[in-house]
């Protein structure tokens, strides 16, 4: 009952706090300071005014999404449910980094596994189920290829929910999430934005941007630059950690009808790594157990005297340098056709060397330690070209993409996996990752591509919408000795040749609401994780499925949106990860639920939105290897996969002289498990936020609470180690302090 009465205090204070500020008559929100000194009050005026296009109280239905469709359709043409976090928004909820700005939308939960950082759960489905892209393009298995990142350099996020195979090739069977670099726009004069920010834990943020024309108004430019560091990463002890992220772009308009864009990214990041908690049995020596935060079968808990304590080595490393860079190309040689290219060269090197896995050990009382090490020297050249058609079909609308697409990945893998060592769970932990003898992997991947798009209006009301693509993917895995020898009966060759395909209704039953339907298929990723498959797990890939009904509708003059929607997707032929090297193919899961959102705007002054889901997933016919033996897992829940979430922001702007604005947000996250056998459940929790934002002249400053009611709480289990949780932040503090010239 205690994850109840924590909801119910939530909609109390929300509630409270609405009636206490939505009594007020609508205001205009400006006003200010002249420049001759004298105060100017804010003036009443009373007004219809649609729904503001960023920030809190959008769902940006009426927005085209390129991540969704290649159509250059609105969100609310699209059969599916897409979701979107602008530039405005991040800045208005002061959400710091990809994860953060992640984890809000609808259904959506985060974990920051070192392991798997920037990792996402979404309608029953984790890791690399879900695509990870970037400007629309993939990296490769998010396991491997995701890194945390400042939301400065996003101009916005893009969720798309449901299989994605049919727009970005093999993998994406729960959805995929597309993170939009800012890049050149075609404006007038130039504009200079800034960010300074300090916090709890010596948390420091800055970043600066600028855009604009260079010389004429054919050549334009963008280039952002944060930082982003502090001591401890989620209050833990000894985790420090800092990102930079560089991205810039010349946009060059070489006619009416041409324009080219040159791009160069540089991103960086590194840390201590914090792998988790250990737990404790509850009998262990002056035991200080923290209730409400994990229960086990066996007893074992959270003992508050190691909480925000880190076990990995003195001299533990999580790093990676990225470079990219990429050049479009946009051709209409008529207004009914337009020809797009886009070419991309890529590189990344990425460490770890840490000791990953804590388990207590009763024989000892001690804690025991692993050793991994490992590194990835990868680069990628790739390039898609598409065409779109605008034409008119039998007298009916109709448009009409084709495009072909090729990648040509390299990963060299060194790795290293050994050897460890046991310490005093209340001591401050100690010990260096020792000497390292590696054994190199090598994986290669060619993929070739076709892939078709069409939107048909049957009616005025009624469009019919399909796609279909067919991937080629030859994959070459090479494992060698840690004296360089080939090893020949785990090395192995392989081609894949998925066809995947989506068909769906959209229906306009008013003006202010439309319906739709959509069925679509997927390709699973060979194990968890193509990147590391050896020649026992020479599996064909999962497939999937999923059929989703709908509605999306505006009301109230515009003022309010909403969406719902009902999905079933299934993946069969599973292949799970039971070690660190092998797989195993173990059977089907199933996962369904419905997820509801709306923003609206009651007056000028007030904004609310908020999200809601209740999911069923579960294993069906699923078993795995145990120790020795086989176990059934049908019926459990996939680690990590909450079955009710909930988000909920307001935002008043209070009439002063000068006018600022206070938010708050609530989020309420349902209990999950930590493995499959479902014999860690970390509880639910509920966290939240407040804020107080003023904005003068050309600045804007913010001061902000994160999780205010200190909340304890495990965010994420990993499930390659079941005897450690990772514990959300604590309550911390922010002053942030944005201005743009």
């Amino acid at each position: 009952m205690t994850q109840y009465r924590q909801i119910m205090v939530g909609v109390v204070i929300w509630l409270v706090g609405s009636i206490a500020i939505g009594s007020d008559p609508i205001l205009a929100e400006s006003g200010g300071m002249e420049s001759s000194g004298e105060l100017e009050l804010p003036v009443v005026e009373v007004r219809d005014q649609p729904i503001q296009t960023g920030g809190t109280g959008s769902l940006h239905l009426e927005e085209v999404s390129q991540s969704a469709s290649r159509l250059g359709v609105s969100i609310r043409e699209i059969p599916a449910s897409v979701e979107v976090v602008d530039q405005t928004l991040m800045q208005e909820r002061g959400l710091r980094t990809i994860s953060e700005a992640v984890q809000g939308a609808t259904g959506l939960s985060v974990g920051d596994s070192p392991g798997n950082p920037v990792n996402f759960s979404m309608r029953g489905f984790t890791n690399n189920q879900l695509r990870l892209l970037y400007d629309g393009l993939l990296l490769g298995p998010a396991q491997m290829t995701s890194r945390p990142r400042d939301t400065w350099n996003l101009d916005r996020i893009e969720v798309l929910k449901g299989p994605a195979s049919v727009l970005y090739g093999e993998g994406a069977l729960g959805g995929a999430i597309n993170f939009v670099t800012k890049r050149p726009f075609r404006e007038d004069h130039v504009v200079t934005d800034a960010l300074l920010s300090i916090g709890s834990f010596n948390t420091l943020r800055t970043a600066l941007g600028s855009g604009g024309p260079l010389g004429s108004n054919k050549l334009h430019y963008r280039v952002d630059l944060s930082y982003q560091s502090a001591d401890h990463y989620a209050g833990v002890q000894r985790s420090p950690y800092t990102y930079w992220n560089l991205t810039s772009a010349l946009l060059y308009a070489a006619a009416s009808s041409l324009t080219l864009e040159l791009s160069f990214d540089v991103t960086h990041d590194r840390s201590v790594p914090y792998w988790g908690t250990p737990l404790i049995p509850g009998g262990f020596a002056g035991s200080s157990a923290i209730n409400g935060v994990v229960t086990t079968n066996d007893g074992r808990t959270i003992d508050g005297r190691i909480l925000r304590q880190n076990f990995n080595v003195v001299d533990a490393d999580m790093s990676a340098t990225t470079y990219w860079t990429k050049f479009k190309t946009n051709w209409q040689p008529v207004h009914t056709i337009e020809l797009r290219n886009q070419a991309y060269y890529y590189w990344a090197e990425r460490n770890w060397q840490n000791a990953e896995t804590y388990q207590f050990n009763p024989g000892t009382q001690l804690i025991d330690r692993d050793r991994f090490f490992v590194q990835h020297d990868q680069y990628i050249v790739g390039d898609r070209l598409e065409a779109q058609i605008k034409e008119r079909l039998f007298e009916h609308g109709n448009r009409f993409v084709i495009g072909v697409e090729f990648s040509h990945l390299h990963l060299n893998r060194p790795s290293f996996f050994g050897g460890g060592d046991s310490i005093d769970p209340l001591a401050i932990p100690s010990g260096s990752f020792g000497s390292i003898t590696s054994a190199e992997q090598r994986t290669t991947i060619t993929t070739a591509a076709l892939f078709v798009e069409e939107q048909f209006n049957l009616s005025d009301s009624l469009k019919l919408v399909g796609g279909l693509r067919h991937d080629h993917i030859d994959l070459d895995r090479k494992l060698f000795s840690a004296s360089g020898a080939l090893n020949s009966t785990a090395s192995f060759e392989r081609d894949f040749n998925p066809t995947t395909w989506r068909a769906g209704l959209v229906y306009d039953l008013l003006p202010t609401l439309t319906l739709y339907g959509q069925y679509s298929t997927a390709a699973d990723p060979v194990g968890t994780n193509v990147f590391i498959v050896r020649a026992a797990e020479n599996f064909d890939l999962a497939t999937g499925a999923q059929w989703e009904v709908g509605a999306k509708g505006q009301m109230w003059h515009n003022r309010a949106e909403w969406t719902v929607a009902y999905f079933d997707i299934y993946r069969k032929n599973i292949l799970t990860q039971t070690t660190l090297t092998t797989a195993q193919n173990v059977g089907r899961q199933t996962s369904k639920g419905i997820e509801l959102s709306g923003a609206i705007r009651p007056t000028d002054a007030w904004r609310l939105q908020g999200n809601f889901t209740v999911l069923s997933a579960r294993f069906a016919d699923f078993s795995e290897s145990a120790g020795s033996s086989v176990a059934s897992r049908g019926g459990n829940r996939p680690p990590n996969v909450p079955e009710v979430m909930a988000n909920l922001w307001s935002v008043y702007r209070v009439p002063f002289v000068v006018p600022f604005d206070l938010g708050a947000a609530f989020r309420y996250v349902g209990h999950r498990y930590a493995d499959n056998a479902n014999a860690v459940r970390l509880n639910a929790y509920m966290t939240t936020d407040a804020w107080v934002s003023v904005p003068y002249k050309n600045m804007t400053f913010m001061l902000r609470g994160r999780n205010l009611l200190d909340k304890t709480y495990a965010i994420w289990a990993d499930p390659f180690y079941p005897s450690q949780v990772l514990i959300g932040a604590p309550r911390t503090v922010e002053l942030m302090m944005t201005a743009r010239f």
